[in-house]
């Protein structure tokens, strides 16, 4: 019997609550917080809004809601959110054995916060509900250069209460130019406080990031010595992480990486979408572009930007002659796009520092679909 998934949408969806932040983060790639404003912010999803889209999400399959912003917790009824997403009920079809199997569950809950809220009461629901919690740790002595608040110690701090009470934990750290020197030693406090796994990004262009990116910008050599520094540090603490985002496979396919996972593939619209805080659906969280709202998600399938994610039309020209573009995406088409002027644009990290100190003033500037 051959099973059939509710929709087209993938299994995980990230849901952006609200556009407020109590950091100032200059890496932060929210499009709303770009200097040019070309990102409106239209009104937030109400509590209801938001609690009817999730029940529908859930009846179509949605398996993994992960909640963030912004700072998540900076709206009042996060917990609640969070608390009646883990009553609801998926069906969720997984290959076991190597057949596919379909079973009733609770879904899977994920908070992505920056720590500052997250207190006493927060942990208790965490516990409670067994929700997964991420917290940003961008270096130690350069926390408040990259944040505007000097909390390295205070995540830390949380990271051992949630290990004392057996909350799942990730360290998310964003890897810069400017904290790449003190890389190991921020991964090994956070996995020595009791961070379970690590997701680490690269410094990407975007919202606020696009301002600063001169300054910030990885280069190629940088990159690898990120991916290196951060395998060695999750091999030594026996800890699995992941790169948040994909690299192109001809920058990293002379490594030898034994703990820490990169792909080289775009998930974005494939793997998880993102709904924003007005409730338009966006390819990810790192797109610039609006599509359809959620009361819409049927029409995704006539959009042609969804489409442009869902079928790989986005490849550049550069990769045509490649023989690894079955397992290739090169790159991170959203960075591409906006640091490019489009889609099919060459990632930014094999283009060079130039493109980044461009960026701010002479970046086309492409138009929502």
């Amino acid at each position: 019997m051959r099973l059939r998934s509710p929709s087209f949408l993938p299994s995980t969806v990230v849901l952006e609550l609200t556009y407020k932040c109590n950091h100032n983060c200059i890496f932060c790639s929210c499009p709303w917080d770009a200097a040019d404003n070309r990102f409106p912010r239209l009104p937030e999803l109400t509590t209801n809004e938001w609690k009817t889209a999730i029940a529908e999400l859930a009846g179509l399959g949605i398996a993994s809601f992960a909640f963030t912003g912004g700072e998540a917790l900076m709206r009042e009824d996060c917990l609640e959110l969070l608390e009646y997403t883990s009553s609801l009920s998926v069906e969720k079809t997984e290959t076991i054995d190597g057949k596919l199997v379909t079973h009733t569950v609770h879904p899977d809950v994920y908070l992505l916060s920056n720590g500052l809220l997250v207190d006493d009461d927060v942990m208790d629901v965490l516990e409670k509900l067994h929700i997964s919690l991420s917290m940003s740790l961008p270096g130690l002595s350069t926390f408040e250069e990259h944040t505007g608040c000097d909390n390295a110690s205070m995540v830390l701090e949380k990271f051992r209460e949630a290990h004392r009470r057996g909350i799942p934990t990730t360290v998310n750290s964003t890897v810069t130019a400017l904290n790449i020197h003190e890389l190991r030693k921020t991964l090994s406090a956070a996995l020595l406080a009791g961070a379970g796994q690590l997701l680490m990004n690269r410094f990407l262009p975007g919202g606020r990031g696009l301002t600063n990116a001169e300054k910030m910008v990885l280069s190629a050599a940088q990159v690898k010595e990120m991916l290196l520094v951060a395998d060695d540090v999750l091999t030594r603490a026996n800890r699995q992480g992941n790169l948040g985002t994909e690299i192109p496979l001809c920058l990293v396919d002379d490594l030898s990486l034994k703990t820490l996972h990169v792909g080289t593939r775009c998930s974005a619209a494939k793997g998880f979408f993102v709904i924003g805080p007005s409730g338009f659906i966006r390819v990810c969280n790192h797109s610039e572009i609006r599509l359809n709202h959620i009361n819409d998600w049927k029409n995704l399938k006539k959009n042609e930007y969804w489409n442009t994610f869902t079928m790989k039309r986005y490849l550049p020209s550069e990769c045509g002659g490649c023989n690894h573009m079955l397992i290739c995406d090169g790159g991170c088409r959203e960075a591409a796009h906006i640091s490019g002027g489009s889609v099919d644009s060459v990632d930014p990290v094999l283009v060079g520092e130039d493109s980044y100190i461009r960026l701010p003033e002479n970046r086309k500037k492409s138009q929502p679909i």
